[in-house]
């Protein structure tokens, strides 16, 4: 059941990649806003563009080490946790919106739920692991 957590966390994930990127054009098009604070606006857009997409990444092709490990379980909290904080950011810069804290806030769930998800018994994972359970059984 993690694993399938994660997924879906990963998919959020990649909207939100989509988001970021999105809004290199909305800073660089928006008239309202100072000169001077628009380098800073797109420096602290792609730090986090680049935390979302390893986190998207981890989510895809690290699931099991995800899981599985202390620092993968770790790395799942301190992305729980990152989405925990901008959720909180998005409170006190915009107020109360469920339809953008709403979606922070079931990431940061996936997160937290999924390396505590129970495992289900599954046979084994790779061939080897395959081959060697078989060749024990004879």
């Amino acid at each position: 059941m993690g694993r399938i957590l994660l997924i879906v966390g990963g998919v959020f994930q990649v909207l939100i990649v989509a988001l970021h990127v999105s809004m290199f054009f909305g800073i660089s098009r928006a008239p309202d806003l100072p000169g001077d604070i628009r380098p800073l606006l797109h420096i602290f857009n792609a730090a986090v563009l680049t935390v979302v997409i390893f986190c998207a990444y981890v989510s895809f092709f690290h699931r099991r080490e995800l899981i599985q490990t202390g620092l993968g379980r770790a790395t799942c909290l301190f992305i729980g946790v990152f989405y925990l904080q901008r959720g909180l950011v998005e409170v006190v810069v915009r107020g109360i919106h469920p339809a953008s804290l709403a979606p922070l806030c079931l990431i940061a769930a996936l997160y937290f739920i999924a390396p505590f998800a129970p495992r289900h018994a599954r046979g084994p994972e790779t061939a080897e692991t395959a081959f060697q359970a078989g060749a024990m059984a004879k």
